[in-house]
């Protein structure tokens, strides 16, 4: 419907003013009673050099002697520099039915040829999930399925830091105090132990610095004691971290490590395309084409021009090592000459914007990336941290994220007790794992991921209004009318004629178009103030309005389909959240 009257708007501003306008941002006015969309006449202001509230006029009077060419808009008014369009009952009802009866998401066959990279979670071998992962996870997994619906090809790489002074560290401190048989009991849980003593070790004992590029030469010389250890960490890491975020729905499809962009020829954990370029060869490629620049030490930099107001950056130290900068501009490349997509979207959090705009640039100055075919972003999130501060691994001071899934299933099974004495042990195990899943991800996917955050378990494993579990049990009540109703699948001939209908409906046609915003702002919040704002509006329909004891057959059959279509925009949503919904509650 809004994506109608964008369309409308916009020809008719062209055929009237000689203006074209790539946006037209369509409001929804404060007095929902009289009006359903307004549009603000200020982005006409300056090319035409009349008041907005003067255009809205000339608009309101163009629009009136043109109703009959458009069959959405029933009434227009203008209020200030705003023009106020009303939307006819039949109009509603019709877009309704023509919605229900088709793809929600229109003709989306061509995606299918796209590709979409997604580079998300990094997390670390060696070290256990704790709360911070809430973050790019959760935010990355919703993008994916949002994609997914819309049939892209989605490539889904957790990017896992395998390679590094980390793990040096992690070697040298199991040659030191490990214990095979903790390793073989519990792989993360050990190594994050040691990491935490060698860490603790090295500030006092300097020269632990040399063991540890000992190790990274082992495995650059391919010694296969060095090679076999290497692989069991990140073997285990990986396993360890996917059973933890296979409980919150986040499933990466690849798990390629930093190492593998090192062209060392260690063993790939995974069956993705072999590399072609090694970041050694990537710097030569550089320098070759005047973009980095190597000095008389061997270090190689990139410098930028002065008006790009970029500092410089290291690509390469005077030992011949590489950074994080070189193994990112490897992995574009990578990315680029195997799968060549459309956008390549890195969920990382914002302490890597600069690094980030950096690697971006280069790829573009060395024309693997070009602005006209790929579109390369950072889709940053902020911080979560505790109340009394940041966290930290190496002082112990997080929240693992095992511990926390499993506070929130214990919680969501107290809560539900407390509220349902009556309810089978089975029934509350099932319904404790689906309700600590929306309470927990949606307390933190309806902020903005550009936010920080802090966790409290007040508000998280909260049951009221802006929270997972109200909108999980208006869901419940739907399906519990409609089931009830034995209602048949008909949308054909529907009749609405209560405020509370008109203001549902509304909300369930612009559903298409945010979920198309979405492929462009990547803020997954902006879907959970969807299904809320939705449900608030079911929840006065529900209220207000007759549904079963309704007398009129074609009234009751509407208002079934309306109870439908909301339950269904529900699924979508969900599905697209990656949060389960309960069948009862």
């Amino acid at each position: 419907m809004k994506q109608e009257i964008s369309i409308y708007l916009k020809k008719l501003i062209q055929d009237n003013y000689k203006l074209k306008l790539e946006e037209i941002h369509l409001e929804t006015p404060p007095k929902k009673d009289m009006w359903d969309i307004a549009f603000g006449c200020f982005i006409l202001a300056k090319d035409l050099r009349k008041s907005p509230a003067d255009i809205a006029q000339d608009l309101k009077e163009i629009i009136q002697d043109d109703l009959n060419k458009i069959s959405e808009i029933w009434e227009v008014n203008a209020a200030g520099p705003y023009l106020n369009i009303f939307l006819g009952w039949d109009v509603l009802a019709k877009s309704f039915s023509t919605m229900m009866s088709s793809s929600l998401y229109g003709d989306i066959s061509s995606n299918a040829s796209e590709n979409i990279y997604i580079d998300y979670i990094g997390a670390n071998v060696g070290k256990p999930l704790h709360i911070g992962h809430m973050c790019t996870p959760t935010q990355g997994q919703v993008i994916i399925n949002v994609f997914k619906k819309l049939w892209y090809n989605v490539i889904s790489d957790s990017h896992i830091g395998d390679w590094g002074i980390i793990f040096w560290k992690l070697m040298v401190a199991f040659e030191r105090y490990g214990d095979d048989k903790k390793l073989r009991e519990n792989a993360v849980e050990h190594l994050f132990e040691l990491y935490v003593q060698i860490s603790k070790d090295a500030e006092g004992d300097k020269s632990l610095e040399e063991q540890f590029r000992e190790v990274f030469k082992k495995l650059s010389h391919w010694d296969q004691n060095a090679i076999d250890i290497w692989s069991r960490f990140t073997k285990s890491s990986i396993d360890a971290m996917n059973i933890q975020l296979s409980r919150l729905f986040v499933i990466p499809q690849y798990n390629i490590g930093e190492s593998f962009y090192e062209w060392l020829w260690l063993p790939k954990m995974e069956d993705y395309p072999d590399l072609k370029y090694s970041m050694k060869q990537i710097v030569e490629e550089l320098i070759e084409k005047w973009i980095a620049t190597q000095n008389e030490d061997g270090s190689v930099w990139v410098v930028f021009p002065d008006e790009m107001k970029i500092p410089s950056c290291i690509l390469q130290k005077r030992d011949g090592t590489h950074g994080y900068l070189a193994s990112d501009l490897a992995s574009v490349k990578y990315r680029m000459d195997n799968w060549n997509p459309k956008k390549i979207i890195y969920f990382v959090d914002v302490r890597q914007q600069l690094h980030l705009k950096q690697a971006f640039v280069i790829s573009k100055m060395a024309e693997w990336i070009s602005d006209d075919t790929t579109e390369i972003t950072h889709a940053y999130n902020g911080f979560i941290s505790l109340k009394d501060g940041a966290m930290s691994t190496r002082k112990w001071k997080i929240i693992k994220l095992e511990n926390l899934l499993d506070e929130s299933e214990k919680r969501a099974s107290e809560i539900i007790i407390e509220k349902r004495d009556d309810i089978s042990w089975s029934d509350l195990e099932l319904l404790s794992k689906q309700i600590w899943v929306w309470a927990i991800k949606y307390g933190y996917l309806k902020k903005s991921r550009e936010s920080d955050s802090v966790f409290d378990w007040d508000e998280f494993m909260s049951f009221e209004w802006n929270s997972g579990p109200y909108i999980q049990y208006a869901y419940v009540r739907a399906q519990k009318i409609l089931t009830s109703s034995n209602w048949q699948k008909d949308f054909k001939d529907l009749e609405y004629n209560k405020t509370e209908e008109k203001a549902l409906i509304q909300h369930i046609l612009w559903f298409s178009q945010l979920i198309d915003d979405l492929t462009t702002s990547y803020h997954p919040h902006v879907l959970c103030q969807y299904v809320y704002e939705m449900t608030k509006k079911f929840s006065a329909f529900y209220n207000n309005v007759q549904i079963l004891s309704e007398e009129n057959a074609q009234l009751k059959k509407s208002r079934l389909a309306l109870l439908f279509g909301f339950s269904q925009i529900l699924e979508e949503s969900f599905e697209i959240l990656g949060i389960p919904l309960p069948k009862k509650m």
